[in-house]
């Protein structure tokens, strides 16, 4: 998959002084100390306008890939091997992302990337991409991606390797999904790793849990009103939780950092993420924020998908299994995933955590120093070795179910 180049449009600004301009970078031969750090703020700003007029190019999604199934808009990419990483028989490990924001989240940039830590330590990455619903989508319901597009994601994944079971990383929504799959189908799954994924959702540690308990609250009416669920309802939700960092305080960092190359296109590689919101279906927003949010049905094993009448019993997590939590994540807070685990059937269980928000998780420096090597080494830990790779050929892509090749036993 080439990478995604992201290029802001350019604005044709005039170098000259004017309405809505900044005044030329300010020339000091000399002169009173005092007006120094005047002088800087002004260059400092100078800086950020033509920044934002003339944006360098930035990519994001760099690592590349092959898809390996499509349906619909949905794909399903398998990241290429690191040349000089050694080989052999590289575990399968499948990414499951939410449905609001698209998911290069874990592939943001070289460096700061679960994908590319998670193949640098000998996984076999998958993940998938559940492309942009349009109006064909908006009745699509939970079952729709649980028992469908991420049934027939997995059952990809263990045709290209020839396994019955593999390792799975479900990220927010993505995690709720994982959890649900992992406990309807047991027997496809090998290792389930949750990743701030809401669970428990009875807690008042996030605003949007107050929020969907609010008098006259009803997500079935915004599902009906919109249909599709715009990017943009989404995006205000999430800036209200934090509204000083939203729209103060990242643009202060971002002008006394001017100067710091790495980080401002860090910073445009966050916004353009940020920014780049998809619409949600609106039966599938309704249920999760009914059945989950307001209802709390899952760890209560009261949960059932639309069209599928068996109850989700968590107790089928029989597997080992791991949380992954930000210590300071606003959006689902870390018990919101944790308690969970006292409603699982297994006793193997890692905890894994970092002193991090929602996002920090997958992009910071230090969480690609400390927490992606260790949660490797748990994943390699957990996995099945055998004498000799078993990877099937290279094969086309497959966009339906009946012309996917036939599973391989073990």
């Amino acid at each position: 998959m080439p990478a995604t180049e992201y290029i802001v449009p350019e604005m044709t600004a005039p170098r000259a002084e004017g309405v809505g301009v900044p005044p030329s970078p300010p020339r000091h031969r000399g002169g009173p100390a005092r007006f120094a750090p005047l002088a800087e703020f002004s260059e400092k700003l100078w800086k950020a306008w033509d920044l934002a007029v003339h944006p360098p190019k930035i990519l994001v999604g760099q690592t590349p890939s092959d898809p390996i199934y499509t349906e619909g808009r949905m794909r399903v990419l398998r990241y290429r091997p690191i040349p000089g990483v050694e080989g052999g028989d590289r575990p399968p490990i499948l990414l499951v992302y939410a449905l609001i924001n698209k998911p290069y989240i874990m592939d943001l940039q070289p460096g700061l990337s679960v994908v590319e830590s998670l193949l640098r330590r000998g996984l076999d990455v998958y993940l998938i991409d559940w492309g942009t619903p349009n109006r064909l989508d908006k009745d699509l319901r939970i079952h729709d991606y649980v028992n469908g597009y991420l049934d027939r994601a997995v059952d990809a994944v263990r045709d290209t390797r020839g396994v019955d079971r593999l390792h799975i990383l479900g990220y927010c929504m993505g995690g709720s999904f994982a959890a649900m799959y992992a406990a309807l189908h047991p027997e496809k799954v090998r290792t389930l790793a949750l990743m701030a994924a809401g669970l428990d959702f009875d807690t008042r540690s996030s605003f949007l849990n107050v929020w969907s308990h609010a008098p006259g609250f009803d997500p079935w009416k915004i599902a009906r009103t919109y249909e599709l669920i715009p990017p943009e309802f989404f995006n205000d939700a999430f800036g209200i939780l934090d509204p000083l960092r939203t729209n103060y305080l990242k643009f202060k960092d971002l002008l006394n950092r001017i100067d710091n190359e790495s980080f401002v296109e860090n910073f445009l590689r966050m916004e353009k993420w940020t920014n780049d919101g998809i619409p949600m279906a609106g039966p599938t927003y309704a249920e999760f924020i009914d059945k989950g949010y307001q209802k709390n049905l899952l760890v209560k094993g009261e949960w059932t998908l639309d069209g599928d009448e068996r109850e989700i019993d968590l107790r089928a997590l029989t597997m080992p299994m791991a949380t992954i939590v930000g210590l300071k994540d606003n959006l689902v807070p870390p018990e919101s995933t944790e308690r969970v685990l006292g409603h699982v059937g297994t006793k193997d269980v890692k905890r894994f955590e970092l002193s991090s928000g929602h996002i920090g998780l997958s992009v910071s420096r230090a969480a690609h120093k400390e927490l992606w090597p260790s949660f490797a080494e748990w994943v390699l830990a957990h996995s099945e070795r055998r004498t000799s790779p078993r990877d099937s050929k290279p094969s086309q892509p497959k966009n339906r179910r009946t012309n996917r090749p036939s599973r391989r036993a073990k």
